[in-house]
C-alpha cells in the first residue's frame, strides 16, 4: 500500500471518528498531492508515487513548524498548538530517521 492509498483509508477513518482536526489535515494533504501532479504537468488522477508523497508531505511538515514558531512570536499559543497537532499527524507519515549510535555504527563499518 502506497501512502497516498493510506492517507486515504485514514480518511474515511477520521471522518467515521469525527477527527475534526486529523481529517482537514488529510484533506489538505490530498489537495497538496493533486497540486504537486499538477505542478509536474501530470493528470491530478494519476498515482502519487511514494518519493513525491514523502516531498509533500515533509514539505507540509516544514510549513507547520514555521507558522508554529512565528504564532509563538506573535503570542498566539493557541494556534500554535493546532499547528503542532497537524505537524504530528504529518510526521506519522514520514519515514523514521536513525539515531546517532545507528549511523556511528554504519559509518565505522
Amino acid at each position: 500500500m502506497t501512502i497516498a492509498e493510506q492517507i486515504k483509508s485514514e480518511l474515511k477513518d477520521a471522518m467515521r471518528a469525527k477527527d475534526a482536526v486529523k481529517l482537514t489535515t488529510l484533506r489538505g494533504l490530498l489537495a497538496a498531492f493533486t497540486n504537486e501532479l499538477v505542478a509536474q504537468k501530470k493528470k491530478p488522477d494519476e498515482p502519487v508515487d511514494d518519493d513525491m508523497a514523502i516531498t509533500v508531505i515533509r514539505r507540509g511538515v516544514k510549513q507547520r513548524k514555521d507558522a508554529m514558531e512565528q504564532f509563538v512570536k506573535g503570542g498566539r499559543p493557541e494556534l500554535a498548538d493546532n499547528e503542532k497537532t497537524e505537524c504530528a499527524i504529518l510526521e506519522a507519515y514520514l519515514p523514521q530517521m536513525m539515531s546517532r549510535d545507528e549511523i556511528r555504527t554504519i559509518a565505522e563499518t
